[in-house]
C-alpha cells in the first residue's frame, strides 16, 4: 500500500520528481509508528542518491485514498527534508485505521 501511494505522490514530469523517484528506489524504512488513526513511516536515503535543491522542491499535495472500512477517505502526506524523502504520514478523519491496508484505493 505504501509503495502505491508513494508512486502516485511522485507521479509527473520534471527533474525534481525524477530525483525523488530515484531516492525512493534506494530508500529504506527506518521506523514505522502506528497511532490508531494512522501511521508515520520514516525513511533513510543514501547520501549518494540525488538530492533536490530547496527552490526546486515540487509542490507535493496530500493524496486521498478510500477504504471500505472508512466513511471518509484517508490522507497521505509525503514530507521532504533537505531535498530528500523524509517521511510518509497517513491518517483517517473518522474511525480507526483499518487493519487490512491492502484494500486502500487511491482517489484520483
Amino acid at each position: 500500500m505504501e509503495r502505491s501511494v508513494l508512486t502516485a505522490l511522485l507521479r509527473g514530469e520534471g527533474e525534481a520528481l525524477s530525483a525523488l523517484r530515484a531516492q525512493l528506489a534506494q530508500a529504506r524504512v527506518v521506523s514505522r509508528t502506528h497511532s490508531g488513526v494512522g501511521f508515520m513511516t520514516r525513511f533513510a536515503v543514501p547520501d549518494d542518491a540525488p538530492a533536490i535543491g530547496t527552490g526546486a522542491a515540487p509542490r507535493l499535495r496530500p493524496l486521498m485514498a478510500g477504504h471500505p472500512q472508512l466513511s471518509e477517505p484517508a490522507e497521505f502526506v509525503l514530507q521532504l527534508r533537505d531535498g530528500r524523502l523524509a517521511s510518509l504520514e497517513a491518517f483517517c478523519f473518522a474511525g480507526s485505521w483499518p487493519a487490512d491496508a491492502g484494500h486502500f484505493r487511491v482517489l484520483e
